[in-house]
């Protein structure tokens, strides 16, 4: 484990949070906007607040939720429901695969399932997540995501998709494992749930 990383799982200064979430922000709304400007072929504008001139991190993030909600929606107006979520969960999953790379080697994430929590948790901090790791043995666990602040922002629509973007960053950050949403807050479930599988018994700190 980084010393970085247990830092940081304990305590974020607020300039990070606006860094990194910035970045999630860019890299996720350029990605859909390339798959908009390929499939839908229109204009893209945007009057929501920018994230430069967000006064607070929650309305940094409810910009970020707008723009990425609006985005998958112009998607799907132009290929189908089906065609959208295949589209937009590939390239996310990629984005956040690369986001999770940079972490793993910026914060000295390792192979263990202590590392895989505390790299979570700085994650879901950034976005506003609040979350617990349900272990069921070395090779199976259950992520339940209790409160997010981008829910309200968000659609049933916006959540698959954009929920491909946690499962790269989760693989990212640990190559021998898999995350699966399976349920979201915004198909009226109490909470998120996805599962996660790990291919090998996961290391001993």
């Amino acid at each position: 484990m980084g010393l970085r990383l247990f830092i940081l799982s304990r305590w974020i200064p607020k300039f990070i949070i606006r860094r990194e979430l910035g970045k999630i922000s860019e890299n996720t709304t350029t990605a859909l906007k390339t798959l908009v400007s390929k499939y839908a072929a229109q204009t893209i504008s945007f009057p929501n607040q920018s994230q430069q001139s967000a006064k607070t991190i929650q309305e940094q993030r409810t910009a970020m939720a707008q723009t990425q909600t609006k985005l998958v929606e112009i998607l799907e107006a132009a290929v189908g429901h089906d065609e959208a979520v295949k589209l937009g969960r590939d390239a996310l999953f990629s984005v956040g695969q690369n986001l999770g790379e940079q972490a793993r080697s910026s914060l000295g994430v390792g192979d263990n399932a202590n590392d895989l929590s505390r790299a979570a948790k700085i994650m879901y901090r950034v976005l506003g997540i609040e979350f617990h790791l349900d272990w069921h043995d070395q090779s199976k666990a259950t992520l339940i995501i209790d409160q997010c602040a981008l829910a309200k922002q968000y659609s049933k629509l916006t959540c698959e998709v954009l929920s491909a973007t946690d499962e790269g960053v989760v693989h990212g950050l640990q190559p021998k494992l898999t995350m699966k949403f399976e349920e979201y807050m915004t198909s009226g479930g109490r909470n998120c749930r996805a599962a996660i599988r790990l291919t090998t018994k996961r290391a001993e700190d």
